[in-house]
């Protein structure tokens, strides 16, 4: 089945879900199979995909042979998030506001790790 009913990123976003479920490179092969809900992208729609996103620096591809092309994630899903983060922060006019409303809508167990991140990031330092 196509992947037409997907919303627009959404095909990246499970191919990168998939790539950082693994620890090592992996195939476009193996990538299909992570898609176990039967909306499986056709081999050369993810081998388009695996391209755009190697051209944007979110995938290596890992050459063995001609015929054996692996890709993996050029960072991790909190290094990828917290750039995001930092890109949004960045961009806005009033980070004091910005930052306020980001923290307002933190858990306490999220507070914790952000107060944890923080001190040592504070440790360091030292």
């Amino acid at each position: 089945m196509s992947g037409r009913n997907r919303a627009r990123g959404q095909l990246e976003a499970e191919v990168m879900r998939i790539l950082w479920d693994h620890e090592d490179a992996i195939g476009a092969r193996r990538i299909q199979e992570g898609f176990g809900d039967g909306n499986v992208p056709a081999y050369t729609t993810l081998l388009t995909v695996l391209d755009r996103l190697e051209r944007k620096g979110e995938v290596d591809r890992v050459a063995t042979s001609p015929r054996k092309v692996r890709f993996r994630p050029t960072r991790s899903d909190g290094e990828r998030a917290g750039a995001a983060m930092l890109s949004a922060l960045e961009a806005t006019g009033d980070r004091a506001e910005a930052l306020a409303r980001f923290a307002g809508q933190l858990t306490a167990n999220d507070i914790e790790m952000l107060e944890r991140a923080l001190r040592s990031k504070h440790t360091a330092r030292r």
